[in-house]
């Protein structure tokens, strides 16, 4: 029998008998699954679905950090995990639990390992103002939530957990696709999913470049003459979709580190931007995972506005003044495109 949904009967057998073994080590330390409600999978398939947790001691045995995640996800999907933070002592502690003292190291199928604090370094993606330590009283818990990374992986992934400094026991979580589409298809989907954004700058063939132009989503702000590429990675059940899009055409030397996402800073005192936009395409479509915008400009009195993609519409304009550099990292939703034209 053929493909049901773009899960095969044998990838089928083996998610539903796919199961997380509790097992336990030093210091406290657990990994292990609870079985939870059957969960809708590709449509009328019911796949029964299951939390995994992984624990530790931490902080010299008075605080026990919990990870949860539910298996299976589906590709382009946020990886959700719940971090329980319990006070086992007797006396209040104070935990530091700011978004990158809770991370994860994801290790696909493929052979890619992608580490949630790396990340954050390669791109800047997370800063803001220090946050203090929580106090957590004496049998308290505090819960957080983790749930920007999207999966872009193929299955099992071998996800650890962990809390400051502490790596928890890893936990096995199974991936479900829908199908990879053909290369055409991917690549009308992606420009589908990228609000109009290649309308006048579309690649055709993956790997061939074409110039074109972008245009603002509103206002008078002059279009962008643009490279524009995209290169196609075949995974399990998916494919991975890398958009460059690079202004002026003719700028040389930009391209996109993996697995970050990441493009390397612009020189300053010139016109010019670099726009790195990942996606997950499967035969339902194509999904924003990951993007990156760095650009530069040339000193006038006028702002280059900006709009970033919300998923639905492109949200804006902000902006800022010309004769800088800079970029950023980690939009999930979708890209950021700052009209550096203005500044010419």
């Amino acid at each position: 029998m053929g493909e049901m949904k773009g899960l095969t009967c044998a990838a089928v057998i083996a998610l539903i008998a796919f199961s997380v073994s509790a097992c336990a080590s030093s210091h406290g330390a657990t990994a292990t699954g609870v079985t939870r409600a059957a969960v809708t999978i590709g449509g009328p398939l019911q796949v029964s679905a299951r939390i995994v947790r992984s624990s530790r001691l931490i902080d010299s045995d008075q605080v026990r950090c919990t990870a949860a995640v539910t298996t299976p996800v589906q590709v382009g999907h946020v990886l959700d995990v719940t971090f329980r933070i319990r006070n086992v002592s007797r006396h209040p502690v104070k935990v530091p639990l700011a978004h990158d003292n809770l991370w994860l190291v994801v290790s696909g199928a493929d052979g890619t390992t992608y580490d949630t604090r790396a990340a954050t370094r390669a791109t800047g993606s997370l800063g803001g103002p220090y946050i203090p330590p929580t106090t957590i009283r004496a049998g308290g818990t505090e819960t957080r939530h983790f749930s920007y990374l999207r999966v872009r992986w193929s299955g099992p992934l071998e996800v650890t957990p962990g809390c400051e400094l502490t790596a928890l026991p890893p936990i096995r979580v199974a991936v479900t696709a829908a199908g990879r589409p053909s290369a055409s298809m991917a690549v009308a989907d992606v420009a589908a999913a990228s609000g109009h954004l290649l309308d006048h700058c579309r690649p055709q063939t993956p790997g061939v470049a074409v110039i074109g132009q972008i245009d603002p989503p509103s206002g008078d702000a002059p279009p962008m003459q643009a490279r524009c590429s995209l290169s196609l990675e075949a995974r399990r059940g998916f494919v991975v979709a890398h958009l460059l899009v690079v202004s002026p055409p003719t700028l040389q030397g930009v391209h996109i580190e993996q697995p970050y996402e990441r493009l390397a800073w612009l020189a300053q005192g010139q016109n010019a931007e670099a726009v790195a936009w990942e996606f997950v395409v499967t035969r339902d479509g194509a999904i924003s995972v990951d993007s990156y915008e760095v650009d530069a400009t040339k000193p006038a009195n006028r702002m280059a506005p900006d709009w970033t993609w919300t998923g639905s519409a492109w949200q804006g304009p902000g902006g800022s003044r010309c004769g800088g550099f800079g970029g950023g990292g980690g939009g999930v939703t979708g890209a950021t495109v700052e009209f550096v034209s203005v500044c010419s």
